[in-house]
């Protein structure tokens, strides 16, 4: 039996070929595992930007109508602070025609006395992200 096992050289080509094959199916494994979770990295970076962008809208224009003595609601979706105009275009929210934030659905400026709310929802984003703000006045 030994003198058999040691006249055996090499590999056979069927078991080649199975190893090439086990080899290729772990490998499209491994890929598959990581390109799923590339994409998926991707969408929440994407989803988490829009969200960052959307927040950065909301504390920019709280700021500046606290700053603003006399807010100047042009339309449901432009509003006019200081010379400094916040409007929807497209899908995009402009400040002075300059874009900061996109992929943007719904943008909602409303103003009752002394109370202003602002809505805005993500093409992107389930849920509408609200605020707010109550100016005070000196008459009080």
């Amino acid at each position: 039996m030994r003198k058999h096992w040691n006249t055996e050289k090499g590999i056979t080509l069927v078991e080649l070929v199975a190893a090439l094959a086990l080899a290729s199916i772990v490998m499209l494994l491994v890929y598959s595992v990581l390109m799923t979770g590339t994409k998926q990295y991707k969408n929440q970076l994407e989803k988490n930007n829009q969200l960052t962008d959307i927040s950065y809208v909301l504390k920019v224009i709280t700021r500046d109508i606290r700053k603003t003595e006399n807010p100047q609601l042009i339309s449901n979706s432009e509003i006019n602070l200081n010379g400094n105009n916040y409007s929807k275009s497209g899908d995009n929210i402009t400040r002075n025609g300059v874009v900061i934030a996109s992929s943007v659905e719904r943008f909602d400026i409303k103003e009752d006395d002394g109370k202003w709310i602002i809505e805005i929802k993500s093409s992107e984003q389930k849920g509408i992200k609200k605020t707010e703000i109550y100016l005070r006045t000196g008459d009080e």
